[in-house]
């Protein structure tokens, strides 16, 4: 299918980067059908048209049959197991490798990038064995078919009680809680052709869990933003297919470095590019989806965003852009 072909693109999940996308298809006279739960999601506000509907395989398998492609702002815990109408972004074998949390920690330790010292046990018994040897506090996963199931572990008793439920899971998943100073994003496109195009890394800032403060990562190291841009190349290109997606790693208080996860979304922190960039990641998703080339974005402002979650922007002393998403309040200032 070509670009001149492509009249309605369907998004699976509802977020901001959904709300981007919609208003990027819209500048090229592109429909859009956005598959969400939520009936006041973020980016129904301009969708074409919303499907409300939990996103399953069956509610996927519908948006393919009403669009010419699809494209994914969400993680899913299951695998796609359905016959699809329309071209994925990412495909439906990249959905499903990354859906399994144990495929991509067994390739990230094959492709040895650090990250949390990661546990793996498929026997109930032989989990409580390992538990008793962990420090607490400790995150624990369990896999199932169709979902992802992840709890914070402080007392022996929380584990207990959380493997002791009736239903047994295929894999258990076990991780320390490290304590990380900031949270590293990095926006990452792979074309149809495999080439990899990456925005430099987002730093995310949080308060007891809440994300305050956004940033393109200029304080980083020459050397750290070397190894961040070949881990992110050695990922994408052992994952195969094109799409978009959000790479993030925890940065720890003496400067190192750990993978948290790879979705195939755009997370909040992609705003920023907006106003940071000649090119958005939310332009050059739109245009790869319509067979469009795809450029290296050049940095033309270090930019800081503030979310003010209860609207209060009096703080801001100094020019800002203002995006409401939500009920959150996105103000973005320029550092230089």
């Amino acid at each position: 299918m070509n670009a001149n072909e492509i009249t309605q693109i369907g998004i699976v999940g509802g977020g901001s980067a959904a709300l981007m996308l919609v208003l990027e298809a819209s500048k090229k006279g592109i429909r859009t059908t956005l598959l969400d739960p939520e009936i006041n999601c973020i980016g129904a506000e301009a969708a074409s048209e919303h499907m409300i509907a939990t996103i399953t395989n069956e509610s996927i398998q519908k948006l393919s049959l009403r669009s010419d492609v699809v494209v994914f702002n969400t993680q899913l815990d299951y695998q796609l197991e359905s016959k699809f109408h329309a071209p994925l972004y990412p495909s439906q074998e990249v959905m499903n490798r990354l859906s399994d949390k144990r495929e991509i920690f067994t390739l990230l330790e094959g492709l040895q990038i650090p990250m949390t010292k990661t546990y793996y046990q498929d026997n109930e018994a032989e989990t409580f064995n390992k538990i008793e040897e962990l420090k607490l506090p400790f995150k624990f996963m369990k896999h199932y078919s169709d979902r992802v199931e992840s709890m914070n572990i402080f007392t022996k008793e929380d584990a207990t009680d959380f493997i002791l439920e009736e239903e047994k899971p295929d894999t258990f998943i076990i991780q320390p809680i490290v304590e990380y100073i900031s949270i590293i994003a990095c926006l990452c496109i792979v074309d149809k052709g495999g080439r990899v195009v990456l925005y430099d890394p987002l730093e995310e800032e949080f308060e007891e869990e809440t994300l305050c403060n956004l940033s393109v990562a200029s304080h980083l190291s020459k050397t750290m933003l070397q190894r961040i841009t070949r881990y992110n190349k050695k990922i994408l290109k052992e994952l195969g297919g094109c799409g978009v997606f959000t790479i993030k790693y925890g940065l720890t208080a003496n400067k190192k470095i750990e993978f948290l996860e790879i979705t195939p979304e755009i997370s909040l922190s992609g705003i920023l590019t907006l106003e940071a960039y000649d090119m958005p990641i939310y332009e050059q998703y739109v245009h790869m989806v319509l067979g469009m080339k795809v450029v290296m974005p050049t940095l033309m402002h270090h930019v800081h965003g503030t979310v003010k979650q209860n609207h209060a922007i009096k703080s801001i002393s100094t020019p800002y852009h203002l995006y409401n998403i939500g009920v959150t309040r996105l103000c973005v200032t320029l550092n230089d």
